[in-house]
């Protein structure tokens, strides 16, 4: 089964809202808020020697119990993938929605001069170049190089605003007031996120049910080993 490394983050009102941090699409720099790696919570004991044989057969039986559950539940991988790679392309379609929402915000904060033409650059890049980049995006091992590209330009923009404390004030206030451009994007970038954490989470089912087949046949091969040498 395939190994699927994915960390639940999401572009959420939290994220735009850390100015001095801002990581509209990434956090981390080197990470991407979509696919990164879980925590991995179904891994055999560490300490597997020191167990005894009665909590051994209740380790393996809880970890076959997860097993059955998360298959039960869980698309098959290439349909939960697949599944998911549309509900980040629906959400993308809502992320580059930004190129809307710039020049209304100029036009509402009445930007002038080479802030404005800053502004308008940006959303030029994001028109053009970041639609161009997705355009190589056809499975989900691409995703985190594109979004990494769009989370250092979205990054640059808001420590552009920075640099204009008037107007990124403005903007930290309106991102709270959802009819605002601004506001109403952030809202609907939640509402998008939903459908890609629950897709994702058929993805972490997966990954799961992988780890935990390896638990279960590390505990058995630990098993076998004690009920060879009581016999």
């Amino acid at each position: 089964m395939l190994r699927i490394q994915f960390l639940f983050r999401g572009l959420s009102a939290a994220v735009l809202l850390l100015a001095g941090q801002f990581s509209y699409a990434g956090g981390e720099t080197s990470k991407s808020p979509i696919l990164d790696r879980v925590e991995v919570l179904y891994a055999a004991p560490e300490n597997l020697t020191e167990l005894t044989l009665v909590q051994l057969q209740a380790e393996k039986a809880s970890r076959v119990r997860d097993l059955s559950v998360i298959k039960e539940a869980s698309d098959e991988p290439e349909v939960a993938k697949d599944k998911l790679l549309q509900s980040i392309f629906d959400h993308d379609d809502k992320r580059l929605q930004i190129v809307a929402v710039i020049p209304q915000m100029i036009e509402d904060y009445q930007i002038e001069g080479e802030f404005r033409d800053s502004l308008l650059g940006y959303s030029n890049t994001f028109d053009v170049d970041i639609r161009e980049a997705r355009k190589d995006v056809h499975k989900l091992a691409d995703y985190k190089s594109y979004d990494f590209r769009f989370s250092a330009v979205y990054m640059s923009m808001m420590f552009k605003f920075k640099e204009n404390p008037e107007f990124h004030k403005r903007m930290i206030a309106d991102l709270q007031d959802p009819d605002t451009a601004i506001g109403k994007y952030r809202i609907e970038l939640d509402e998008s996120y939903a459908k890609v954490e629950h897709d994702k989470y058929l993805i972490q089912n997966i990954y799961s049910a992988n780890v935990l087949e390896q638990a279960i046949a590390t505990i058995d091969k630990e098993i076998s080993k004690r009920q060879h040498v009581e016999l």
